[in-house]
């Protein structure tokens, strides 16, 4: 995690902005933070930084299988390791979005291993990427080195930004795996700016 994300990020508990960030250490690559917490100034909140990702919710969760899938097989599906490009073409044919967006803002809920994190971050958008699972670690060891990635694990009931803070918003095969798919809708419809 990049210390200039952490001013974007606002309490999943409180909802306020104000994140400071307590260092563990930091392994300087690319400005990256490696463990910590993050703390709210206004409820007293702390959040875990561990291996690069910011941690909003529980480890052990209903998302758990994903996760371990992921971890296991965190190539399967992505182009940079089959050679072709199924899922950059997947992305632009339903999207219809441009393969440039630099100085774009895109979330990306429920990113799994990365396969869609890596032609999001192509585009040279700053791409903010959660998973409710721990598959984000396996997006990390995919995507990690990239500096316009910011990675967390959240819940898509609670993401952590404030409305209308993003140009772009992208989920693709998630929604149908919550417990509320209109709701997880509306939490993401939320998150985009006006004329996003």
């Amino acid at each position: 995690m990049k210390q200039e994300s952490i001013q974007r990020f606002c309490c999943p508990g409180c909802k306020e902005s104000g994140l400071r960030f307590q260092s563990n250490e930091s392994d300087g690559e690319c400005g990256q933070i490696e463990t910590g917490n993050l703390l709210c100034l206004m409820c007293g909140k702390d959040y875990p930084v561990a291996g690069h990702i910011a941690r909003f919710v529980e480890p052990e969760n209903y998302a758990g299988s994903f996760g371990f899938q992921w971890n296991i097989h965190r190539e399967t599906q992505l182009d940079s390791y089959s050679g072709l490009p199924i899922s950059r073409n997947r992305v632009f044919e339903v999207t219809g979005w441009p393969e440039q967006m630099e100085g774009q803002k895109i979330l990306e809920a429920g990113s799994g291993a990365g396969r869609f994190t890596e032609v999001l971050l192509s585009t040279g958008a700053e791409v903010y990427s959660f998973d409710y699972s721990d598959a984000v670690e396996a997006n990390w060891k995919s995507n990690g080195h990239r500096s316009n990635l910011n990675l967390f694990q959240g819940d898509i009931f609670n993401i952590p930004f404030e409305d209308q803070s993003f140009d772009k918003v992208f989920c693709l095969g998630v929604i149908q795996h919550t417990p509320d798919p209109e709701l997880a809708f509306s939490s993401l419809a939320a998150k985009v700016r006006p004329g996003g």
